[in-house]
Protein backbone atom coordinates (compact mmCIF):
# COMPACT_ATOMS: atom_id res chain seq x y z
CA UNK A 1 0.00 0.00 0.00
CA UNK A 2 2.77 2.47 1.21
CA UNK A 3 4.25 1.21 -2.25
CA UNK A 4 1.16 2.66 -4.50
CA UNK A 5 1.32 5.48 -2.59
CA UNK A 6 4.67 6.69 -3.34
CA UNK A 7 4.16 5.37 -6.70
CA UNK A 8 1.32 7.82 -7.22
CA UNK A 9 3.50 10.90 -6.03
CA UNK A 10 6.10 10.43 -8.51
CA UNK A 11 3.83 9.85 -11.23
CA UNK A 12 2.13 13.53 -9.76
CA UNK A 13 5.30 15.49 -9.40
CA UNK A 14 6.45 13.76 -13.78
CA UNK A 15 2.93 15.66 -15.03
CA UNK A 16 3.81 18.77 -12.84
CA UNK A 17 7.02 18.88 -14.12
CA UNK A 18 5.85 17.66 -17.79
CA UNK A 19 3.37 20.97 -17.79
CA UNK A 20 5.97 23.19 -16.49
CA UNK A 21 8.14 22.27 -19.33
CA UNK A 22 5.62 22.59 -22.00
CA UNK A 23 4.40 26.26 -20.48
CA UNK A 24 7.94 27.53 -20.64
CA UNK A 25 8.12 26.18 -24.70
CA UNK A 26 4.48 27.50 -25.07
CA UNK A 27 5.51 31.02 -23.86
CA UNK A 28 9.05 31.17 -25.39
CA UNK A 29 8.60 30.58 -28.68
CA UNK A 30 8.94 33.66 -29.75
CA UNK A 31 12.58 33.63 -28.46
CA UNK A 32 12.99 30.52 -29.81
CA UNK A 33 11.85 31.44 -33.03
CA UNK A 34 14.10 34.36 -33.00
CA UNK A 35 17.13 32.18 -31.98
CA UNK A 36 16.62 29.72 -34.73
CA UNK A 37 16.39 32.49 -37.54
CA UNK A 38 18.87 32.90 -40.03
CA UNK A 39 20.94 36.78 -38.57
CA UNK A 40 20.24 39.05 -41.00
CA UNK A 41 22.75 41.20 -42.88
CA UNK A 42 22.95 44.60 -40.62
CA UNK A 43 21.26 47.36 -42.77
CA UNK A 44 23.81 50.44 -43.53
CA UNK A 45 22.42 53.60 -42.53
CA UNK A 46 23.97 56.45 -44.70
CA UNK A 47 26.35 58.46 -42.67
CA UNK A 48 25.67 62.40 -42.41
CA UNK A 49 29.46 62.64 -42.96
CA UNK A 50 32.21 63.20 -45.14
CA UNK A 51 35.61 64.10 -46.15
CA UNK A 52 36.69 66.69 -48.83
CA UNK A 53 40.24 68.49 -48.46
CA UNK A 54 41.19 67.16 -45.06
CA UNK A 55 37.87 68.35 -43.67
CA UNK A 56 35.30 66.69 -42.13
CA UNK A 57 31.93 67.76 -44.05
CA UNK A 58 28.75 67.32 -41.84
CA UNK A 59 25.53 67.32 -43.11
CA UNK A 60 22.16 67.62 -41.83
CA UNK A 61 18.71 68.21 -43.43
CA UNK A 62 16.70 71.42 -43.02
CA UNK A 63 14.57 68.94 -40.60
CA UNK A 64 17.28 68.08 -38.81
CA UNK A 65 19.17 71.22 -38.85
CA UNK A 66 15.77 72.53 -37.29
CA UNK A 67 15.40 70.10 -34.60
CA UNK A 68 18.27 69.91 -33.30
CA UNK A 69 18.45 73.84 -33.15
CA UNK A 70 20.92 75.11 -35.24
CA UNK A 71 21.28 78.63 -36.05
CA UNK A 72 23.48 80.68 -38.00
CA UNK A 73 24.42 84.16 -38.83
CA UNK A 74 26.34 86.12 -41.71
CA UNK A 75 29.58 87.45 -41.23
CA UNK A 76 29.89 91.53 -41.55
CA UNK A 77 32.80 92.83 -42.63
CA UNK A 78 35.10 94.47 -39.97
CA UNK A 79 38.36 96.68 -39.99
CA UNK A 80 41.22 96.33 -37.29
CA UNK A 81 43.03 99.59 -36.50
CA UNK A 82 46.18 97.70 -35.15
CA UNK A 83 45.25 97.43 -31.50
CA UNK A 84 46.93 94.77 -28.57
CA UNK A 85 44.74 93.39 -25.78
CA UNK A 86 46.24 94.33 -21.87
CA UNK A 87 44.35 93.26 -19.02
CA UNK A 88 43.94 94.39 -15.84
CA UNK A 89 41.83 95.18 -12.46
CA UNK A 90 40.03 97.44 -10.46
CA UNK A 91 41.80 98.52 -7.73
CA UNK A 92 40.13 98.45 -4.07
CA UNK A 93 40.67 102.15 -2.81
CA UNK A 94 40.00 101.59 0.85
CA UNK A 95 43.13 101.46 1.94
CA UNK A 96 43.85 104.82 0.48
CA UNK A 97 40.76 105.95 1.75
CA UNK A 98 41.98 105.30 5.27
CA UNK A 99 45.52 107.29 4.55
CA UNK A 100 44.00 110.28 3.37
CA UNK A 101 41.48 110.77 6.67
CA UNK A 102 44.73 109.81 8.49
CA UNK A 103 46.65 112.89 6.39
CA UNK A 104 44.01 114.86 6.53
CA UNK A 105 43.49 114.64 10.47
CA UNK A 106 47.53 115.50 10.47
CA UNK A 107 46.93 118.62 8.53
CA UNK A 108 44.10 119.71 10.71
CA UNK A 109 45.85 119.55 13.75
CA UNK A 110 48.97 121.09 12.14
CA UNK A 111 46.96 123.81 11.20
CA UNK A 112 45.45 124.30 14.60
CA UNK A 113 49.12 124.66 16.11
CA UNK A 114 50.27 126.93 14.04
CA UNK A 115 47.83 129.12 15.57
CA UNK A 116 48.84 127.70 18.53
CA UNK A 117 52.84 128.28 18.25
CA UNK A 118 52.02 131.87 16.18
CA UNK A 119 50.26 133.09 19.90
CA UNK A 120 53.09 131.50 21.90
CA UNK A 121 55.86 132.78 20.26
CA UNK A 122 54.32 136.12 19.97
CA UNK A 123 53.97 136.04 23.96
CA UNK A 124 57.24 134.97 24.15
CA UNK A 125 58.72 138.17 22.05
CA UNK A 126 56.89 140.50 24.17
CA UNK A 127 57.63 138.60 27.08
CA UNK A 128 61.46 138.94 26.11
CA UNK A 129 61.63 142.72 25.29
CA UNK A 130 59.69 143.75 28.60
CA UNK A 131 62.60 141.71 30.17
CA UNK A 132 65.25 143.03 28.33
CA UNK A 133 63.80 146.57 28.94
CA UNK A 134 64.81 146.98 32.38
CA UNK A 135 63.71 143.99 33.86
CA UNK A 136 59.71 144.80 33.40
CA UNK A 137 58.97 141.26 34.00
CA UNK A 138 60.36 138.67 35.90
CA UNK A 139 62.88 136.01 34.37
CA UNK A 140 60.18 133.22 35.16
CA UNK A 141 57.63 134.89 33.32
CA UNK A 142 59.97 135.18 29.72
CA UNK A 143 61.22 131.20 30.22
CA UNK A 144 57.62 130.13 31.21
CA UNK A 145 56.58 132.14 27.71
CA UNK A 146 59.80 130.40 25.83
CA UNK A 147 59.14 126.97 27.04
CA UNK A 148 55.53 127.42 25.79
CA UNK A 149 56.41 128.28 22.06
CA UNK A 150 59.14 125.69 22.02
CA UNK A 151 56.75 123.10 23.40
CA UNK A 152 53.70 124.16 20.53
CA UNK A 153 56.49 124.06 18.18
CA UNK A 154 57.44 120.54 18.59
CA UNK A 155 53.85 119.42 18.45
CA UNK A 156 53.38 121.22 14.56
CA UNK A 157 56.87 119.31 13.78
CA UNK A 158 55.34 116.25 14.85
CA UNK A 159 52.28 117.03 13.23
CA UNK A 160 53.28 118.34 9.92
CA UNK A 161 55.92 114.66 10.12
CA UNK A 162 53.19 112.77 10.91
CA UNK A 163 51.36 114.67 7.61
CA UNK A 164 54.81 113.63 5.64
CA UNK A 165 54.63 109.96 6.42
CA UNK A 166 51.19 109.61 5.38
CA UNK A 167 51.78 110.92 1.88
CA UNK A 168 54.93 109.19 1.82
CA UNK A 169 53.22 106.18 2.31
CA UNK A 170 50.39 106.94 -0.49
CA UNK A 171 53.27 107.77 -2.80
CA UNK A 172 54.71 104.53 -2.50
CA UNK A 173 51.62 102.57 -3.28
CA UNK A 174 49.61 104.43 -5.24
CA UNK A 175 51.89 106.90 -7.67
CA UNK A 176 52.36 110.53 -7.61
CA UNK A 177 48.94 111.58 -9.47
CA UNK A 178 46.82 109.65 -6.98
CA UNK A 179 48.86 110.73 -3.79
CA UNK A 180 47.96 114.49 -5.09
CA UNK A 181 44.57 114.26 -5.08
CA UNK A 182 44.19 112.29 -1.72
CA UNK A 183 46.30 115.20 -0.36
CA UNK A 184 44.40 117.75 -1.86
CA UNK A 185 41.09 118.44 0.16
CA UNK A 186 39.19 119.90 -2.64
CA UNK A 187 40.19 117.80 -5.47
CA UNK A 188 36.99 117.04 -7.31
CA UNK A 189 38.38 113.85 -8.80
CA UNK A 190 38.59 112.08 -5.58
CA UNK A 191 34.81 112.64 -4.66
CA UNK A 192 33.95 110.93 -7.65
CA UNK A 193 36.25 108.22 -6.48
CA UNK A 194 34.65 108.25 -3.54
CA UNK A 195 30.87 107.94 -4.70
CA UNK A 196 32.12 105.37 -7.32
CA UNK A 197 31.41 107.63 -10.26
CA UNK A 198 34.97 106.56 -11.46
CA UNK A 199 37.09 103.94 -10.69
CA UNK A 200 41.00 103.38 -10.85
CA UNK A 201 42.22 100.35 -12.79
CA UNK A 202 45.67 98.78 -12.81
CA UNK A 203 47.04 97.33 -16.19
CA UNK A 204 49.20 95.44 -16.98
CA UNK A 205 51.35 96.35 -20.19
CA UNK A 206 53.60 93.29 -21.60
CA UNK A 207 57.13 94.16 -22.42
CA UNK A 208 56.58 95.41 -25.94
CA UNK A 209 54.20 97.47 -25.32
CA UNK A 210 55.14 99.43 -22.02
CA UNK A 211 56.57 102.52 -24.65
CA UNK A 212 52.69 102.90 -25.75
CA UNK A 213 51.49 103.40 -21.67
CA UNK A 214 49.79 107.22 -21.72
CA UNK A 215 50.60 107.67 -25.15
CA UNK A 216 48.34 105.21 -27.16
CA UNK A 217 44.41 105.36 -26.34
CA UNK A 218 43.17 102.77 -24.22
CA UNK A 219 39.96 101.45 -23.75
CA UNK A 220 38.86 98.87 -21.47
CA UNK A 221 35.62 96.55 -20.01
CA UNK A 222 35.01 93.86 -18.23
CA UNK A 223 36.06 90.55 -19.13
CA UNK A 224 32.56 89.25 -19.04
CA UNK A 225 31.08 92.51 -21.25
CA UNK A 226 33.45 93.20 -23.58
CA UNK A 227 31.03 95.47 -25.48
CA UNK A 228 31.18 97.53 -22.63
CA UNK A 229 33.57 100.00 -23.82
CA UNK A 230 34.87 102.98 -21.84
CA UNK A 231 37.69 105.36 -22.61
CA UNK A 232 40.70 105.04 -19.66
CA UNK A 233 42.64 108.34 -18.98
CA UNK A 234 46.44 107.97 -17.50
CA UNK A 235 47.59 108.73 -14.45
CA UNK A 236 50.76 107.02 -13.56
CA UNK A 237 52.93 103.87 -13.69
CA UNK A 238 51.91 101.83 -10.55
CA UNK A 239 54.40 101.33 -7.86
CA UNK A 240 52.45 97.77 -7.05
CA UNK A 241 52.37 94.58 -9.07
CA UNK A 242 49.90 92.05 -10.09
CA UNK A 243 50.90 88.76 -9.51
CA UNK A 244 49.04 87.01 -12.13
CA UNK A 245 50.17 88.49 -15.05
CA UNK A 246 53.41 89.67 -16.38
CA UNK A 247 54.63 92.83 -17.23
CA UNK A 248 54.42 96.69 -16.01
CA UNK A 249 51.24 98.09 -14.27
CA UNK A 250 49.91 101.30 -14.62
CA UNK A 251 47.16 103.83 -13.24
CA UNK A 252 44.41 105.02 -14.97
CA UNK A 253 40.71 106.23 -14.39
CA UNK A 254 37.42 105.18 -16.35
CA UNK A 255 33.70 105.51 -15.68
CA UNK A 256 32.57 104.08 -13.09
CA UNK A 257 29.36 102.37 -13.90
CA UNK A 258 29.07 98.74 -14.10
CA UNK A 259 32.77 98.27 -12.41
CA UNK A 260 33.51 97.22 -9.02
CA UNK A 261 36.66 96.44 -6.93
CA UNK A 262 38.57 93.60 -7.81
CA UNK A 263 36.41 92.72 -11.10
CA UNK A 264 39.02 91.56 -13.91
CA UNK A 265 38.98 93.89 -16.79
CA UNK A 266 40.04 94.05 -20.62
CA UNK A 267 41.76 96.79 -22.13
CA UNK A 268 41.78 97.33 -26.08
CA UNK A 269 44.78 99.74 -26.70
CA UNK A 270 44.87 101.03 -29.76
CA UNK A 271 48.66 101.19 -31.73
CA UNK A 272 47.76 103.23 -34.90
CA UNK A 273 48.64 100.34 -36.96
CA UNK A 274 47.86 100.03 -40.64
CA UNK A 275 44.73 99.47 -40.75
CA UNK A 276 43.55 95.93 -42.14
CA UNK A 277 39.83 94.80 -43.29
CA UNK A 278 38.42 90.80 -42.50
CA UNK A 279 35.56 89.80 -40.38
CA UNK A 280 34.44 90.05 -37.22
CA UNK A 281 33.91 85.99 -35.69
CA UNK A 282 31.39 86.45 -33.02
CA UNK A 283 32.18 84.88 -29.79
CA UNK A 284 28.78 82.24 -29.65
CA UNK A 285 30.39 81.05 -33.16
CA UNK A 286 33.87 79.65 -31.53
CA UNK A 287 33.98 75.87 -30.50
CA UNK A 288 37.27 74.73 -28.51
CA UNK A 289 38.74 71.36 -29.76
CA UNK A 290 42.21 70.90 -29.36
CA UNK A 291 43.46 73.64 -27.44
CA UNK A 292 41.98 75.56 -30.51
CA UNK A 293 39.23 77.86 -31.83
CA UNK A 294 36.65 76.85 -34.66
CA UNK A 295 33.38 77.79 -35.85
CA UNK A 296 31.05 75.94 -38.14
CA UNK A 297 30.62 77.20 -41.71
CA UNK A 298 27.53 76.70 -43.51
CA UNK A 299 28.20 75.95 -47.02
CA UNK A 300 24.97 74.96 -48.62
CA UNK A 301 21.43 74.24 -47.06
CA UNK A 302 22.90 71.02 -45.73
CA UNK A 303 26.66 71.13 -45.70
CA UNK A 304 28.61 72.30 -42.61
CA UNK A 305 32.64 72.82 -42.95
CA UNK A 306 34.86 73.02 -39.54
CA UNK A 307 37.07 75.57 -39.86
CA UNK A 308 40.25 77.25 -37.70
CA UNK A 309 39.53 80.46 -35.62
CA UNK A 310 42.41 83.42 -35.11
CA UNK A 311 42.25 84.45 -31.92
CA UNK A 312 45.11 86.97 -32.02
CA UNK A 313 42.97 89.70 -32.43
CA UNK A 314 39.92 90.63 -30.22
CA UNK A 315 37.13 93.38 -30.90
CA UNK A 316 34.22 93.64 -29.01
CA UNK A 317 32.72 89.97 -28.39
CA UNK A 318 34.32 88.80 -31.79
CA UNK A 319 37.30 87.56 -32.84
CA UNK A 320 38.79 89.46 -35.69
CA UNK A 321 40.20 87.10 -38.73
CA UNK A 322 41.77 87.64 -42.13
CA UNK A 323 42.30 84.72 -43.51
CA UNK A 324 40.01 81.20 -44.21
CA UNK A 325 36.75 83.24 -43.58
CA UNK A 326 34.90 86.03 -45.75
CA UNK A 327 31.90 88.59 -45.23
CA UNK A 328 28.79 86.65 -46.11
CA UNK A 329 29.81 83.61 -44.63
CA UNK A 330 27.04 82.13 -42.72
CA UNK A 331 28.49 80.32 -39.12
CA UNK A 332 26.98 78.53 -36.84
CA UNK A 333 26.11 80.39 -33.48
CA UNK A 334 23.70 77.78 -31.62
CA UNK A 335 24.53 73.95 -32.34
CA UNK A 336 27.92 74.12 -33.14
CA UNK A 337 28.73 71.81 -30.55
CA UNK A 338 26.44 69.59 -31.54
CA UNK A 339 28.21 69.33 -35.12
CA UNK A 340 31.35 69.07 -33.31
CA UNK A 341 29.57 66.14 -31.02
CA UNK A 342 28.52 64.34 -34.73
CA UNK A 343 31.90 65.10 -36.30
CA UNK A 344 34.36 63.14 -33.51
CA UNK A 345 32.18 60.39 -33.51
CA UNK A 346 32.77 59.93 -37.28
CA UNK A 347 36.94 60.37 -37.10
CA UNK A 348 36.77 57.45 -33.91
CA UNK A 349 34.68 55.60 -36.10
CA UNK A 350 37.09 55.58 -38.54
CA UNK A 351 39.68 55.01 -36.39
CA UNK A 352 38.11 51.98 -35.29
CA UNK A 353 37.63 50.54 -38.76
CA UNK A 354 41.31 51.10 -39.83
Amino acid sequence: MAMDRRNLLIAMMAMVIAVLFWALIYFGRDEFGLMAEEPEEEIEVPSALSERDGHVVVSLSPQSQQASGIRTVALDQARSEGAADVYGVVVNLQSLYEQRGRYLAALAEARGLRAAVASSEAEYERARKLYADEHNVAERVVQAAEAQWRADLARLQAAEQSAKSVTDAMRTTWGPAITGWAADPGETSFDALASQQSVIVQMVFPHELQAAAGHAPLSVAPVSSRSAQRSARFLSASPQTDVSLPGATYFYIVDGQGLRAGMRVAGVLKLGGKARTGVAIPEAAVVWHGGKAWAFVKEDEKTFVRKLVSTDDEIGDAWFNVDGFTSGDEVVISGAQLLLSEELKFQIRNENED
